[in-house]
């Protein structure tokens, strides 16, 4: 063996730990993260949560990673710098989103745009003989838990939810609401979000096989 291949074995020996920190605890859980928002925001689901007025599984890039790991993730936009303007222009795109569901909240719930349409189809439901809907939701919440499955463009709710049957009945005349005013910049601001995500997604792969093929290391753990 040359003097230069001892050379470059010992210096891939030496990185070799550090790397695996980036692709086991950075890298991988990121591909799989953005896979998963992406198919959620191609469903309109940005999974807006009434209570905190934000979205509960789109988040920045760093906050996909476990705390534990987020050193890793600093170091890594420190040592491999070509991940680093992808993930800027995803986490931009992320707060453009962001402004534009608050926007699309206020629209809903400050002028009360939902409540004739929520409270006549509420009283309809009880006169029926119906329970309430909303379990352990308080009832003068219950137009805002409605709201927040607007602002998701849910076409189905789990079967645990106990609004289900009141949201299968109702729900094409209250998606409605989500068809003017400020919603159609939200959903210009999903669809740019979902091509950062992509080419976010298609570097991180590109990183990880350089990495694994330079250090010598496997794409995950075994």
């Amino acid at each position: 063996m040359s003097a230069r291949e001892n050379s470059t074995q010992s210096s891939r020996r030496k990185g070799s730990q550090r790397v695996k920190a980036w692709v086991y605890s950075v890298i991988n859980p990121l591909l799989e993260v953005l896979r998963a928002e992406n198919t959620l925001l191609a469903a309109k689901n940005i999974t807006w949560r009434y209570q905190t007025r934000k979205m509960e599984f789109i988040l920045s890039t760093r906050d996909h990673i476990a705390p534990s790991a987020r050193p890793n993730y600093d170091d890594l936009m420190r040592g491999y710098v070509d991940v680093k303007p992808q993930v800027e222009q995803r986490d931009l795109s992320l707060g453009l989103l962001s402004q534009a569901a608050l926007e699309c909240w206020e629209h809903l719930t400050k002028y009360n745009l939902l409540r004739p349409a929520v409270e006549g189809q509420l009283k309809q439901w009880k006169e029926e003989g119906n329970p309430y809907p909303g379990g352990a939701v308080p009832e003068e919440e219950f137009l805002l838990l409605i709201a927040e499955h607007v602002m998701n463009d849910a076409e189905e709710l789990p079967y645990h939810y106990t609004n289900r049957a009141f949201w299968s009945r109702f729900k094409r005349h209250l998606l409605a609401f989500r068809r003017g005013g400020p919603f159609p910049k939200l959903d210009k601001s999903i669809d740019e979000l979902m091509k950062r995500n992509q080419v976010l997604l298609d570097e991180l792969d590109r990183a990880r096989s350089s990495l694994c093929e330079e250090y010598n290391i496997p794409a995950a753990p075994f």
